[in-house]
């Protein structure tokens, strides 16, 4: 018997179970793991199968007893302290003091009112093809930075800027590389979707599980457009990977 549920502690823990409960002394189980549902990666999870791991069960059984701990104890308490129906957990009360010290990070926050300056220069220099370029205002020349905090401070130095001349005593070039954004997971999908879009947390999940599951595309029929949406993993399939460069 093969076992090939989730490769986390949650899937070991079940894969456990299962031989558990099933145990016979006929049967040879054996634990197979992929992170992707691809032909290559299934033979070859099937081609190296272990045995199961101790130690994420143990660390699974871990997970629930702290979860009975917290949870189960503390509940009870709110309910009687404070308001029935909240909840205290192992990952949400924590989670709910990080939210809270950041609130009061806010509230103490003092906004300062100020000011930049920008500008779109042009060399003076005929020549044939114009390429206007954009400087900011940031400091004087002795490197003393420059602090604007209203209006009235802010159109006087425009005024001034307006009637000099400018050099460009300096170019400095770099190379600089930018590494693609990593894929989606459930939190950086949601949260791109509501910057962007302003889809709300379950109308993007609703879309997303509809190209999870395939739309009609011409004569291909219905195809599926995106990977597993739920999933805090960034992984994906070499071959994915390759066939994606070769578009």
């Amino acid at each position: 018997v093969y076992l090939a549920t989730d490769p986390d502690r949650e899937g070991e823990a079940i894969s456990w179970h299962l031989a558990e409960v099933t145990e016979s002394d006929q049967t040879h189980y054996h634990r197979v793991v992929f992170h992707e549902i691809t032909k290559e990666a299934i033979e070859q999870a099937f081609k190296h199968p272990r045995s199961i791991d101790t130690q994420l069960v143990n660390a699974q059984q871990a997970r629930r007893v702290l979860d009975r701990l917290v949870g189960y104890k503390i509940s009870p308490l709110l309910w009687r302290k404070v308001r029935r129906g909240l909840s205290a957990g192992r990952v949400q009360s924590v989670a709910l003091k990080i939210i809270v010290d950041r609130e009061r990070e806010i509230q103490k926050f003092i906004p300062v009112e100020y000011w930049t300056i920008e500008a779109e220069l042009t060399k003076e220099i005929p020549t044939t093809k114009v390429i206007p370029f954009r400087a900011m205002l940031i400091g004087f020349i002795d490197g003393t930075k420059l602090d604007i905090h209203n209006r009235e401070e802010a159109t006087e130095i425009s005024d001034e800027l307006k009637q000099a001349g400018y050099n460009v005593i300096k170019v400095k070039t770099k190379k600089v590389t930018r590494q693609p954004a990593p894929p989606f997971i459930t939190s950086t999908l949601q949260q791109e979707a509501w910057r962007k879009l302003h889809f709300s947390a379950k109308q993007t999940m609703a879309i997303a599980q509809q190209l999870y599951e395939g739309l009609p595309i011409g004569d291909e029929g219905r195809v599926g457009l995106i990977t597993y949406m739920r999933t805090d993993s960034t992984r994906v399939a070499r071959s994915a990977i390759v066939e994606a460069r070769e578009v």
